[in-house]
């Protein structure tokens, strides 16, 4: 029979953390994504200058054409370690003596160093504001009474981690890691992406002596009953009752009181029946406790390990919820859908308990498909996102209504937009705010649009998402959060931290706080009742604390508001005050941001309105397809996936989603154009004219380069191989001209897929280009035949020329561009008279930071420790190199004319440059092996045409480096324009450095399109689709400012400890070879100088139709195997052409984000967004059936008719609006 003993505490207890060994011992090597297998390492062995030939020199002679289409190489199945190493789970400890009890004195914790750097600028005797409300004032009264009190900290920690540098050794990943090693001296809590989290307690490295305690008489009890976990109503430092044992086997992370080993306790297996905590008191500060996990579907681990993991905390969940409806009634699951649909793939027999509780309002899930970065994947990615994420939720009993966004790297500055167009008016978030968020909002505030009048009350996590993870768990934050085994001392000294820091570092101002009990892949903790009884105990009426919701919380947070006076922010929140930021996401894997925007342009320029006027023609509902595309695009989206910051795997895995997004897009195309050839008509006098389908995405009328490479019926084989063909519009259109550079080859073997056959026909195939000049808006009938196409130009023609016959320069009456024998070039712009010159010079400096930030040598922290000292001064690279200066035998260039016409000429630049092969930890240095990386420019101008345009080809063979092309302007403006998320933003050139903030400003910056300088005379644009990154600096050796574009970032890193750019590690230290970007890589972008402002030049117009989708497509039907198309040519009722959208009107106009079929069938959805500060004013046009028009929000549901006349309806866009019509 055990006996009970009552003891007096002489302090709070808790057992030291057990030590985390240090990152991985090896480095990994390049992976297989590299160089030409008969490329070498190292300089050439030749004296002076590149060598003439061989594998060690750079590539001799210029490569066959300029690309007509390109991506980046799959990469290598890379896997992360296989396990972690347990660490087995703490064991209670009692004395066998029946009349003494020893325990163990513990010491109080030391308090973290992100908690020390903020308490030292703390000021107590803030003031609220004049505005502030009596019960605010009360508020910070409760709150200062908590903060008054001496919070017993947590035990300190030993040190843990190397004392050497990152590893390096044999390649490849190593074949297992303790998680606690990746993670260093911060255990667990350094899941958290900035490894900043609340709690950072560290063990004491011995105990303090023993103490006899202090004992009473003796109570003889029955023996515990096992698993229930039991209410507490007493303060922790109170006199307790412990139960008396015979000693059992130690837990590794105790020390033993004696050498007693008797066997160790049986676990839980049930799941426990918990005591509800206990009623709030009457305090007007409530606490709110929101249990929660924060998913990332994959990151350190591969997505099939983390739903490994996602399994059994979902089970238990279910069963923690349904045994225990009244002490743990909710739950969130992190404001994200996708993981029902990954849990109940393995578990479809609880679809029916998930749906019930979800139904209930007790298990939050949504309203997000999955929590992405708002930056990379652009406007239309985000309103696609929670189009999905309402979707699913709906299907599994309710969507959550609050916008939950807890761990993006920032916020773009039209998300309130998008809140409040699909239906949620409150934003909860841990990073982006800067200090005003405590000196002026005091934690809570109204979040504007860009229009200034869309907003959501937004919130502020008190310092983030998993302030009280781990509660009571302080000191062993490694074990098993199921344990009834808990710290009460340490939970409640925790909690006064938190307490305290909202009051002084963040002048909370509401009544209402807001907790979130939960972290990185956390499963929910069944002692939380417990606790909550306990901390009510413990603070009485200075606080109640209530087990809550996001929900709850912030229709609290809104009944507190009523009149108050709330501060207002407008802008994006994008500063690393109080969190890492973690800028350098936008240039990690370039590949695959590149990637990601071509797989969404495929489906918002090409698949979608196809789709969209093949149903409006009568053509079969795909959506099911459509959303199935949508889906694979969505699941790479999480900010761990296509910010390129996760394990190599990952990675991985994320091209195939694209890849399969990619075919079925194909297959929708393919079923969308079959439907259109039955409704267009196709015919034409001559019986051998091949059809085919002209797509322009626009609005507005496009130019630009279609390729062709498309199968003719067979009885175009009489004609000889070589003869040029020529493309007729069926229905000429003003202004309209079409080039055709393509000839008939001989015939070739070719599968063609039928209903459900395919067969394989030798036919004769078209292949080149379709040069379009001024091609109207929609879907235009067009026909192939033998000959030439017209001879007249759309504008001045385009010539060269040069001394001996080299070509120096090009020029098309608008632009000259000018080449020189470094591999720059110089743009003068006609209409301004300046000259944009060294324009393409290249950059290479060290990286000596990992996937989330670039940086330079010199790292301030010991590594192994995980954290250092505050930057006080920005640090620049070390080792930056430029090509022009370099030594001539370190480089080579030539300049190649690989086309010219008078529509278009295109110019080779090839740069070979010699570059250290790879970082030096050791050296903090860059090392003196080199290997050559060549640049190739193909470098276009086109008649009628201001801008340059440019595809570039890079073969990287180095390492831990960064490659940027440098644009000097030769202009000083304080301001910078680039593209946004349904926007353009200024931003300034100069970024300050806040030394005191936990992670400064960096100088890079991201932008989506283009960006641009520019005074009052005119401004140079750099266009590149997609998700990129800039950085203004001052021009080499002259005056002015450099647009510095990145154009590969190599580094071999998840993350790792501080360096001269971050102070902390930001995950996992963990190799990825991956993030290196070996091999070739590929740049579409261009050069705009224009007049005047950007948005009366139309730069954002330019930089839309540079990226826009334009398509070619066949019309004719399936070959027989006889080589005949058999398919009579249509004659269908719907004309030769037709516009889905046209924009009339004149001014600044707005750009076209979407135009798709209804998500419920039903009509055609178009979404339109004016970025420039000017109204536009003008009419949306049609040629597809129109009936009725509305304005929707951006989930469909239709709001106020709109007037129709002739096709058409009048609007009126205001500066930075998005607005949504439904048309059918």
């Amino acid at each position: 029979m055990a006996r009970k003993r009552r003891v007096k505490k002489s302090g709070p207890g808790g057992p030291p953390s057990g030590p985390a060994s240090g990152p991985p011992s090896s480095k990994s090597g390049p992976p297989s994504r590299g160089p030409p297998s008969g490329s070498s390492r190292g300089p050439p062995k030749s004296s002076r200058g590149p060598p003439s030939g061989g594998s060690r020199g750079p590539p001799s002679g210029p490569s066959s054409g300029p690309p007509m289409s390109g991506g980046p190489p799959s990469m290598p199945a890379m896997g992360p370690p296989p396990s972690t190493v347990p660490i087995d789970p703490e064991e209670e400890v009692f004395s066998a003596d029946e009349d003494s009890v020893e325990e163990i004195e513990r010491h109080d914790g030391e308090e973290s160093d992100e908690i020390d750097d903020e308490e030292e600028n703390l000021d107590s005797d803030d003031e609220d504001s004049e505005e502030d409300s009596a019960d605010s004032i009360e508020m910070d009264d409760a709150l200062a009474m908590v903060s008054s009190t001496t919070p017993s900290g947590p035990p300190a920690g030993p040190p843990s981690g190397p004392s050497g540098g990152p590893p390096s050794g044999p390649s490849g990943p190593p074949q297992a890691l303790d998680m606690a090693a990746a993670f260093g001296a911060f255990g667990m809590s350094a899941l958290n992406d900035d490894s900043s989290s609340t709690e950072e307690e560290e063990s004491a490295d011995e105990p303090e002596p023993e103490t006899e305690p202090e004992t009473e008489p003796e109570e003889e009890e029955p023996e515990s009953s096992g698993p229930t976990v039991e209410h507490i109503q007493a303060d922790p430092r109170d006199e307790v009752e412990i139960e008396v044992v015979e000693i059992g086997e130690l837990s590794p992370l105790r020390k033993p009181l004696r050498n007693a080993v008797p066997p160790p306790a049986e676990p839980v297996l049930e799941t426990p029946v918990l005591e509800a905590a206990s009623e709030m008191g009457e305090s007007k500060l409530v606490g709110h406790i929101v249990p929660h996990t924060h998913w990332d579907r994959a990151w350190y681990l591969p997505f099939q390990q983390f739903r490994y993991k996602l399994i059994e905390i979902v089970d238990d969940l279910l069963d923690l919820m349904e045994k225990n409806p009244e002490s743990f009634p909710t739950f969130e699951l992190d404001g994200q859908t996708v993981v029902i649909e990954d849990y109940l793939e393995v578990r479809p027999e609880n679809r029916e308990r998930l749906t019930s509780l979800v139904e209930s309002g007790r298990l939050s899930i949504g309203p997000w498909y999955v929590l992405p970065d708002e930056y990379i994947v652009g406007g239309e990615g985000l309103v696609r996102n929670l189009i999905a994420g309402n979707r699913v939720a709906s299907a599994y009993g309710g969507c959550s209504n609050v916008g939950y966004v807890p761990d993006p790297f920032g916020h773009v500055g039209q998300l309130p937009a998008i809140l409040q167009g699909c239906g949620l008016d409150t934003f909860i978030f841990t990073r982006g705010a800067g200090p005003w968020v405590a000196e002026e909002a005091k934690g809570i505030f109204y979040w504007q649009a860009a229009d200034s009048e869309t907003e959501v009350l937004a919130i502020k996590q008190i310092p983030d998402y998993p302030n009280l993870m781990a509660w009571g768990f302080e000191d062993r934050q490694l074990d098993s959060k199921n344990s009834p085994n808990i710290n009460i001392d340490t939970a409640m000294a925790k909690m006064e931290r938190l307490l305290d820091m909202a009051k002084k570092t963040y002048n909370w101002r509401p009544e209402d706080m807001l907790f979130g009990q939960g972290s990185d892949h956390t499963a929910p903790q069944t002692t939380l009742p417990k606790l909550i009884t306990a901390a009510n105990d413990h603070f009485g009426k200075k606080i109640q604390f209530k087990h809550s919701s996001f929900s709850q919380f912030t229709s609290d947070i809104k009944s507190w508001i009523g009149r108050k006076k709330i501060h207002r922010y407008q802008g994006e929140l994008h500063d690393g005050w109080d969190r890492n930021i973690l800028s350098g996401v936008f240039s990690a894997r370039l590949y695959l941001k590149r990637l990601n925007d071509k797989t969404m342009r495929t489906l918002t320029d090409r698949v979608e309105p196809l789709s969209a006027a093949a149903r409006a023609y009568g053509g079969r509902d795909r959506q099911e397809r459509l959303n199935l595309a949508w889906r694979e695009v969505l699941r790479a989206h999480p900010h761990d996936d296509v910010c390129g910051c996760s394990v190599d795997a990952v990675h991985d895995d994320n091209e195939v989603m694209f890849k399969h997004a990619t075919e079925i897009s194909t297959m929708l195309v393919d079923d969308a154009t079959n439907d259109l050839i039955s409704a267009f008509n196709l015919h034409h006098v001559d019986r051998d004219a091949v059809p085919i389908l002209l797509h322009n995405p626009l609005p507005i009328a496009w130019s630009g380069t279609l390729p062709v490479d498309m199968a003719l019926p067979a009885y175009r084989c009489y004609l000889e191989a070589g003869t040029q063909l020529k493309v007729e519009l069926s229905k000429p259109a003003d202004g309209c001209i079409i080039q055709t550079m393509a000839a008939l080859t001989e015939p070739q073997f070719g599968l063609h897929v039928h209903a459900d056959r395919a067969i394989n026909v030798e036919l004769p195939r078209v292949q080149g280009a379709v040069l379009v000049h001024n091609l109207p808006p929609g879907i235009h009938v067009a026909h192939i035949l033998p000959g030439h196409g017209p001879q007249n130009l759309p504008a001045k023609p385009v010539k060269t020329g040069g001394r001996q016959g080299r070509t120096d320069w090009m020029e098309n009456g608008l632009v000259r561009v000018q080449f020189g024998r470094d591999g720059r070039f110089d743009v003068i712009d006609s209409g301004t008279k300046r000259t944009y010159t060294g324009l393409g010079r290249l950059e290479s400096s060290e990286d000596a930071g990992d996937s989330y930030d670039w940086s330079a040598g010199g790292h301030p922290v010991e590594v192994g420790t995980g954290r250092g000292s505050k930057m006080e001064k920005r640090a620049k690279a070390v080792d930056r190199r430029i090509c022009d200066l370099d030594d001539s035998d370190k480089r080579s260039t030539s300049v190649t004319l690989m086309m010219e016409n008078e529509w278009l000429t295109t110019v080779l630049v090839q740069v070979h440059w010699s570059l250290p092969t790879s970082f030096d930890d050791a050296t903090q240095k860059r090392t003196a092996e080199e290997d050559w990386v060549t640049v190739e420019h193909y470098v276009t101008l086109r008649t009628g045409s201001r801008l340059v345009e440019i595809e570039t080809m890079i073969n990287n063979t180095c390492e831990d480096h960064r490659l940027r092309v440098c644009l000097p302007t030769g202009l000083t403006p304080k301001k910078v324009w680039s593209g946004g998320v349904y926007d353009v933003l200024s931003r300034l050139t100069s970024i300050p450095h806040e030394s005191d903030w936990e992670q400064p400003s960096v100088p890079t910056q991201h932008f989506s399109q283009f960006v641009s300088m520019q005074d009052r005379l005119g401004g140079l644009a750099a266009i590149v689709p997609g998700s990129n990154e800039y950085e203004v600096a001052k021009t080499d050796g002259k005056d002015g400012l450099d647009l510095r574009i990145t154009m590969l970032r190599a580094t071999g890193w998840l993350s790792r400890d501080g360096f001269a750019s971050r102070r902390n590690r930001a995950g996992p230290c963990y190799p990825a070879p991956g993030a290196q970007c070996q091999g070739q890589s590929w740049m579409r972008w261009g050069i705009l100088p224009y007049e005047g402002m950007w948005a009366q030049a139309g730069v954002h117009e330019a930089a839309e139709k540079f990226a826009a989708n334009a398509t070619l497509l066949p019309a004719h039907g399936k070959p027989q195997l006889n080589g005949f198309f058999d398919d009579p040519l249509s004659k269908g009722i719907r004309g030769r052409s037709a516009a889905p959208v046209r924009f009339v009107g004149e001014g600044p106009r707005p750009l076209l984000s979407a135009c798709k079929p209804a998500e419920d069938g039903d009509g055609t959805v178009v979404r339109i967004h004016n970025p420039t500060k000017h109204e536009w004013t003008g009419r949306i046009e049609t040629d597809l059936p129109l009936f009725e028009c509305n304005e929707c929000d951006m989930l469909e549901i239709i709001g106020k008719a709109v007037d129709i006349t002739d096709q058409g309806w009048d609007v009126s866009i205001g500066s930075k609006k998005i607005v949504t019509f439904r048309f059918k």
